[in-house]
């Protein structure tokens, strides 16, 4: 008789996996890790888990998705008054604090991989490109409003915003000693006076 799969299951099964894979990726980075690392840290058999993944780069790509639709949900629940550059780093106002941001460690793990894997590099830049098209339309968003200047293309300065976003999850490994909520406020600053329109 075959086993009747239960979406619900197989999904908490899966989330299970790519926790524990997230975990072995920073202990061991990209590389290091390895799917019987994984297995064990998931405490299932290889068998097991291929049943959910095929492969390592098939959970890595799961990983790269899941961050850009929790992007998604960060950009899309704002309301439409509020100031652009928070809702532009919409993510890092969602956190309580630095150990909030260790998921978005992987992403230093991802680039640097990238540059030796190129079907990490595809996933990457296919999640950036979306990631930087939810950017470009918060941008001609604002500045329809007037709050950012029109002079800046939408399309090249959210390459720029996905660089601070991309490095400010990295502030605490680099300095000790920092407030998580000054440090917050300090990079909305930053990014609303580089958006603000010119006089």
């Amino acid at each position: 008789m075959v086993r009747k799969r239960v979406p619900e299951q197989h999904e908490g099964r899966r989330q299970e996996i790519l926790a524990a894979a997230h975990r072995c990726f920073l202990r061991h980075g990209l590389q290091g890790a390895s799917i019987s690392m994984i297995c064990k840290e998931a405490a299932m058999s290889p068998g097991h888990l291929y049943h959910y993944f095929p492969s390592k780069d098939a959970i890595i790509e799961q990983m790269a998705d899941d961050y850009l639709a929790s992007l998604h949900s960060h950009f899309s629940g704002h309301p439409e008054d509020e100031q652009t550059a928070t809702v532009l780093l919409s993510e890092l106002w969602s956190m309580k604090g630095w150990d909030d941001l260790g998921h978005c460690r992987i992403l230093f793990e991802l680039l640097a991989e990238a540059g030796r894997n190129e079907r990490i590099r595809a996933i990457l830049k296919q999640n950036t490109d979306g990631v930087r098209t939810l950017l470009a339309e918060a941008l001609t968003a604002g500045q329809a409003r007037g709050e950012v200047d029109s002079g800046l293309d939408p399309k090249h300065t959210s390459a720029v915003l996905v660089a601070v976003l991309d490095a400010a999850p990295m502030l605490p490994l680099m300095t000790a000693d920092l407030d998580f909520e000054e440090s917050r406020k300090l990079v909305t600053t930053m990014v609303g006076r580089f958006l603000k329109p010119q006089q």
